[in-house]
């Protein structure tokens, strides 16, 4: 007997064999209660087979907290700070984190701002259990050492970088501490950045990117109130330094504190880096390609697609990416709330970025702020803090090689939509139609056709595609079996 069936709304799209690859989103998933948990500045990683595993700070008690992917959900949340230690956190900096394989690794700045250290904690089981905490520092001069961050090579050994003063807040510097054994030790601060002109911006966070041998920190500087992004290049996996570049070159000049840096990746010889600007008058997002063989040669910077209200305003950009597939995520206001917004491109072309486009979040209630986004496989994980829930919320999308646009088509023609029984019934009886993944490959599907519509079931679960075959044209609605 085929199970009784409610109609829903569905989304539906219009096949154009002309039509560029396009994100297709699956629903949000809150990580974890916000009331309980807390949202503040979340990042993820992800571990062996791609599973994310994300970390965030609860900002009323300075707890960090970790959640892992189940493959339906996330589970528990885990606190992973002992007893009487507390994470520096705020809205522009926290803890970082990264993987690889199932070996995990998190980064944070101990409590009290004066005198805490930079620590880790390290999993080797996907971030199922946690270490006891391993100090990162080798400062020792009665400075103040904050604001890590970290990446880790292909043998899951981190470096990890982090702002450096000397006694009373003087001298602002950015220090790299590798470990060769997979984040149990760490070796002594390496002062990279001691070549380039004036010093560090003193609350702007840094980030620090590797691929194979190279090695780059990216951080802003201050030049007599010039705060332009700069970075610091290896080609030996961090042994030494070769050169520095100024990435940015647009020369914003401010007095005050900006409180936001860059993000970077390296891509096909170039070093791809983002970051957030005033010097056009509004806070702007931009990306720049800097060669990296032999050594940093600035190329350009392009502006993100601006707001459509001159006065809105872009912050906090990240920045992924495998081959010429390039993935980026940022905030963006165009009055009061902020949205998420993400854009990507296929071809390695930069400038594709800014046709790409499209808001990440479904809820525009409130704020939704401090994204983060990574890429593997054709797929896009992309984390970002929530206001309205307090909660932190995850939302997974794929690259598909359909081309599909959206358009309307009438509700009802398909449904239910979703389907927890793998049945969908089709109100256009006896139709023509082939079933497709994301991938464009045929799914296998039995059918009973009705005198008033046509019954399907598929075994499988997932998101697909109906092409339905219409006179002239073809008809594609998005399915998705739970």
């Amino acid at each position: 007997m085929i199970p009784r069936l409610f109609l829903i709304v569905i989304i539906s799209q219009t096949w154009n064999l002309d039509a560029q690859p396009a994100i297709y989103w699956e629903p949000e998933i809150i990580v974890a209660n916000g009331s309980s948990y807390g949202n503040t500045r979340p990042r993820i990683a992800l571990t062996a087979g791609n599973n994310p595993v994300v970390i965030w700070g609860k900002g009323s008690t300075s707890e960090l907290f970790t959640a892992r992917w189940n493959g339906s959900a996330f589970d528990i949340p885990v606190g992973i700070l002992p007893l009487n230690v507390e994470s520096y956190l705020s809205s522009w900096t926290g803890p970082d984190i990264d993987a690889k394989g199932d070996t995990v690794v998190v980064v944070f700045k101990a409590m009290p701002l004066e005198g805490g250290h930079i620590l880790t904690v390290r999993s080797t089981d996907g971030g199922i259990t946690w270490s006891d905490t391993i100090r990162a520092d080798s400062h020792n001069n009665g400075g103040v050492v904050w604001l890590p961050s970290l990446a880790m090579d292909e043998n899951g050994n981190p470096s990890v970088i982090y702002m450096a003063h000397d006694p009373v807040w003087s001298l602002p510097r950015y220090v790299v501490s590798h470990s060769s054994d997979q984040g149990m030790t760490f070796q002594n601060e390496m002062n990279i950045a001691n070549t380039i002109p004036e010093e560090a911006c003193d609350c702007c966070p840094a980030e620090y990117v590797i691929q194979g041998n190279q090695h780059a920190l990216l951080f802003r500087n201050n030049e007599s109130n010039i705060r332009d992004i700069f970075a610091v290049y290896s080609d030996d996996d961090g042994v030494s330094y070769s050169s520095f570049e100024n990435v940015d070159q647009l020369n914003w000049n401010i007095t005050s504190c900006p409180s936001t840096g860059p993000d970077g990746i390296f891509n096909n010889g170039n070093l791809l880096s983002v970051y957030a600007s005033r010097a056009s008058g509004s806070y702007r997002v931009y990306v720049s390609e800097t060669a990296t063989n032999p050594t940093l040669n600035y190329s350009s910077s392009t502006m993100m697609s601006p707001p459509t209200n001159a006065n809105g305003v872009q912050n906090y950009p990240r920045i992924d990416g495998q081959n010429d597939t390039i993935v980026m995520v940022w905030q963006e206001s165009e009055t009061s709330n902020y949205e998420i917004f993400a854009s990507f491109t296929t071809t390695g072309n930069v400038n594709e970025l800014l046709n790409s486009k499209n808001m990440v979040n479904v809820l525009t209630t409130g704020a939704q702020t401090n994204p983060d986004i990574l890429y593997a496989d054709g797929q896009i994980h992309v984390l970002y803090q929530d206001s309205p829930t307090g909660s932190v919320v995850y939302r997974r999308g794929t690259i598909s090689a359909l081309g599909l646009n959206e358009d309307e088509l009438s509700e009802g023609s398909f449904y239910p939509n979703p389907t927890l029984t793998g049945t969908f019934v089709l109100d256009t009886p006896s139709a023509t139609f082939e079933l497709y993944d994301l991938y464009g490959n045929l799914v296998p599907y039995d059918r009973l056709d009705l005198s008033d519509k046509t019954i399907i079931r598929v075994a499988s679960k997932g998101i697909f595609y109906l092409h339905l075959k219409k006179e002239s044209e073809t008809k594609v609605m998005k399915v998705i079996s739970l």
